[in-house]
Order: structure tokens, then C-alpha cells, then sequence
């Protein structure tokens, strides 16, 4: 991702107001706005025309900055019903595309007499198709992206694709843009029951902010009434140095 080197300018006032705002937009928006917070120097509208999986790869690496690499989730069997605890690394979510072109360069794919022109898909992509009045979504999305189809050299509307060729756009856009979806390889131990499971890392980094931002709330109230501070002037305050004057109440 753009600028992997430096650090997401984020600190404990700007994540928490971040929170507030995200309650009331939509995941893909809440995305675009902590990404546009951690990295200033591109906006929201900037990152929305980032691929899907470039957006991610900011998310993976910006949960890494605030809670560290480790994670851990749980999953239930389709099969038995077994519930599954993982603990997993923010390494073992990363990927890398083979294309070294880029996310928004033009990709071609020739197949059955079709030559089809497309790019991967952005949020802001998601963002048109996810309105009430777009009734189909995966079309909708089709023409977002390809801007060029031909049969035998003469242009024809992309509704016209078969679907085979439709699948195949579909997955060259997977293999190209791999952190869009990633999956997991699951082994039931109960039954042995294989399958995989999708990792959202919006809305499990987006959990995290939520539990993480209502047990600060609960800190300041705390040492707000214990010692008559600001909130301002709690959150100027480091963790470590919170977590002792909790300490110290008996918090």
C-alpha cells in the first residue's frame, strides 16, 4: 500500500471521535474515514478509488499499529455445529498479487471470441451499488468496471457477456486484487468437516474500536469523577499512566 512506511497518525482523542462519527455510516464509509485519519495525506475520496484490496491491506496494517499482529476469532462448523477458536497473525491475512500492475491500471481478457476491458473494483464502486435503487447489484458492478467489450472485434454491451466469460472477468479480478477476499481453510477436529471461512477485516478491526472506545468512555467517567479532570486533559494522558491512576482507585 501507499506509504506502508510511516505510521497511521492516529492517538487516542482522534481514534475516539473517529468512533463516534463511524457509528452512524455505513461499514464501506467508516473504512474510507479511519483510513483518511491514519493517513492525512490522502483523503477519504483518495482512498474510495483504491482497489477493495488495497483499501484492506490499509485496514490490516492499521490494525496492526493500534492492537498489534495477533487476532483471534471463532468459527462454528456448518457440518456439526463445533464452535472453533483461532488465533491467527496479521502475516497469515496478507497477500500479495502476482500482477505487478497496478489496482487501477486496465486489465484485458480474451476468451470464446470476447475481448473484454475492466479494472478492479474500488469502494467507490461498492458505494454506487449498494444504493436501494440499484436492483442488480452484481450487473451494476459489471459495468462499473468494464469500460470495453468486443465480440469478434465489434463492440457489444457487457450484459451480453456470457456467463462464463462473466466468471472468468470475476476471478482473473480475484486473482489480481487477492486481498479482497480473503478466505480461510478450516478442519473441523470434531468431525474432521472442511470448509472455508471469508476474514472481513473492516468489521472485525471495526468491533475492536467499538469495544475498545466504550471501555476508555468508561475510564474517563471513572477517573473524571475521582479527580475532577477533563476529558481533554484524560485523554492527553498515556495508557500506562491511565491504567495506574485506575489502579490506584481500585478500577
Amino acid at each position: 500500500m501507499e506509504n506502508e512506511e510511516s505510521a497511521p497518525a492516529l492517538d487516542s482523542a482522534t481514534l475516539l471521535t473517529i468512533w463516534e462519527c463511524g457509528i452512524s455510516q455505513t461499514p464501506i464509509r467508516r473504512a474510507l474515514t479511519l483510513l483518511s485519519a491514519a493517513w492525512p495525506e490522502k483523503s477519504a475520496d483518495g482512498w474510495a478509488q483504491a482497489s477493495v484490496g488495497k483499501r484492506d491491506a490499509g485496514l490490516l496494517r492499521l490494525r496492526e499499529e493500534l492492537f498489534g499482529s495477533r487476532l483471534e476469532a471463532t468459527a462454528r462448523c456448518p457440518k456439526c455445529g463445533e464452535e472453533l477458536e483461532l488465533t491467527l497473525s496479521t502475516g497469515d491475512l496478507r497477500f500479495q498479487a502476482a500482477d505487478p500492475r497496478g489496482p487501477d491500471e486496465n486489465r484485458f481478457l480474451e476468451a470464446d471470441g470476447y475481448r473484454v476491458r475492466y479494472r478492479l473494483p474500488t469502494s467507490a464502486d461498492l458505494l454506487e451499488i449498494a444504493e436501494p435503487a440499484v436492483a442488480n447489484k452484481r450487473q451494476e458492478l459489471l459495468k462499473r468496471c468494464i469500460d470495453l467489450t468486443q465480440r469478434e472485434g465489434l463492440t457489444i454491451d457487457p450484459a451480453e457477456l456470457p456467463e462464463e466469460v462473466v466468471s472468468r472477468v470475476a476471478d482473473e479480478m480475484a486473482q489480481a486484487d487477492p486481498q479482497a477476499e480473503v478466505r480461510i481453510a478450516l478442519v473441523c477436529p470434531a468431525c474432521q468437516g472442511r470448509w472455508e471461512m471469508v476474514f472481513d477485516i473492516l468489521s472485525y478491526l471495526w468491533n475492536e474500536i467499538e469495544d475498545w472506545a466504550r471501555r476508555l468512555l468508561m475510564e474517563i467517567h471513572t477517573l473524571a469523577a475521582a479527580y475532577g479532570w477533563s476529558e481533554s486533559q484524560i485523554l492527553g494522558m498515556s495508557a500506562r499512566r491511565r491504567r495506574i491512576y485506575l489502579e490506584i482507585l481500585g478500577a
